[in-house]
């Protein structure tokens, strides 16, 4: 949502800039030597893609990764509205015989945060790539038909395009598989030659850098060993790309060897582990970027036996203290939570009691009478803020020795049966998204 009275909505999703640029460095620091791709992909995972790009490229990230080509292509118009400079390939004439010569020139070097480029790599085969072209984007190729449909938006913009040849290593998603990848690298050769492409890049994606088995292991170790087969076979093609990149979070934290000359950060960037399992977020030195937040609307009192919600699959085993918040699944939350999920309200949590509805949910604020029956007053009132899931060390809320901490995305994802990333990206885009930096300290 983009025309919105924050003030007046009911629900925010508060992200914290200042976290993001400091897990990009974090994650820098895991691969020194290699350059950083922000993935923003999935409106920056549900983070707001406009700001966390700028965000992305003030911590000195070099490369936006941005899924589907209309997210990419309208991320490029917001930064050149914003002055952004791109990482301009030398002006390309419309003549095949000087594009070819033009070819033979020195390319520029690698891009920079101040200069940046972008890649993105789904589109479906009536996808007009033309406005890609001219905007200077990156593009995946997996397919000859792809090859072809990128050569002739090269040719109608009369500007080469910049390749990134993906293969198959494993994963079994996008790529070229091992049949058809030699073949891929000749035709694209052939279209270097003709000034209309040039390939920057070979790259893969890996399928179980993320699980601590040794099965994962052996795994994802042949799939590095395909793909420096691959990378072999695109230099016995010609090309000549300047990147290999395979690591993605996982990759860059347990397999240092996957670094090659780029690396994608993606929901490291947001302050998420790709497996809370083996590390956690705090383990990794990342910290959560997102708050999701609402105020009480409502307290109320209910005796022994209320039934709570739609079905009534909760009922009140006493009396006790009710609050309503204005969040539901049409905001993001999962229905899978109800009995459940867990907010913070007033230094407590305060569990989910009954379904979660559409635009609402009601939460437990303890028990309205004492152990002699005599009554206790509300413990919180209309209007108090209530944290869905944000940062468990937030020393402002809930990170003080003593006090419980805030529930987490990854909380939410074990109450959900998901993943963190499904929790952070569900999030409507109907929420508000409020920007802040960490205060400094004084």
């Amino acid at each position: 949502m983009t025309n919105v009275d924050v003030s007046q909505w009911p629900v925010r999703a508060v992200v914290n800039l200042s976290a993001y640029q400091e897990n990009l460095a974090q994650m820098r620091r895991f691969a020194p030597h290699s350059q950083q791709m922000a993935i923003v992909k999935a409106n920056a995972y549900g983070h707001g893609i406009e700001r966390m790009a700028l965000a992305a490229l003030g911590a000195g990230t070099e490369w936006l990764g941005v899924a589907k080509a209309s997210e990419a292509f309208r991320l490029r118009k917001y930064l050149d509205k914003h002055g952004v400079p791109r990482d301009h390939l030398v002006d390309t004439p419309t003549s095949a015989m000087m594009r070819s010569r033009l070819y033979q020139t020195a390319a520029m070097g690698l891009p920079s945060a101040t200069r940046p480029r972008i890649l993105t790599w789904l589109y479906v085969p009536h996808t007009d790539l033309l406005p890609v072209v001219k905007s200077e984007i990156d593009i995946s190729v997996s397919t000859l038909d792809q090859l072809d449909q990128v050569s002739r938006a090269c040719d109608a913009a009369g500007k080469r395009a910049r390749l990134h040849l993906k293969v198959d290593t494993g994963l079994c998603r996008a790529g070229a598989t091992d049949e058809d990848f030699p073949v891929l690298c000749k035709l694209a050769r052939a279209r270097e030659r003709a000034g209309l492409v040039e390939v920057s890049a070979v790259w893969s994606h890996l399928a179980r850098a993320d699980e601590d088995t040794a099965a994962a292991e052996a795994f994802t170790k042949s799939q590095l060993k395909a793909f420096d087969e691959a990378w072999e076979v695109a230099q016995e093609a010609g090309l000549r790309p300047q990147l290999r990149h395979i690591a993605a979070t996982a990759g860059i934290i347990w397999y240092p060897e996957s670094h090659y000359d780029l690396v994608r950060v993606g929901i490291s960037g947001y302050g998420l582990s790709p497996n809370p399992e083996i590390a956690s977020s705090w383990q990794l030195g990342v910290r959560p970027v997102m708050r999701l937040e609402t105020n009480v609307v409502q307290v109320k009192r209910v005796e022994k036996g209320a039934a709570v919600s739609y079905g009534g699959e909760w009922v009140a085993p006493g009396p006790r203290w009710l609050g309503l918040l204005p969040v539901g699944y049409a905001d993001g939350l999962h229905r899978l939570a109800k009995n459940r999920g867990e907010t913070w309200i007033k230094g407590r949590r305060a569990p989910i009691v009954g379904r979660i509805p559409m635009d609402q949910i009601v939460v437990d604020l303890g028990p309205a009478v004492d152990d002699t029956g005599t009554s206790v007053p509300c413990p919180v009132e209309p209007g108090e803020l209530a944290i869905i899931f944000g940062d468990p060390k937030d020393r402002l809320l809930g990170g003080i020795p003593g006090v419980p901490a805030l529930p987490t995305a990854d909380d939410w994802a074990e109450w959900t049966d998901t993943i963190n990333y499904e929790v952070i990206t569900s999030i409507s885009p109907n929420v508000p998204r409020v920007y802040v930096k960490d205060e400094p300290e004084r």
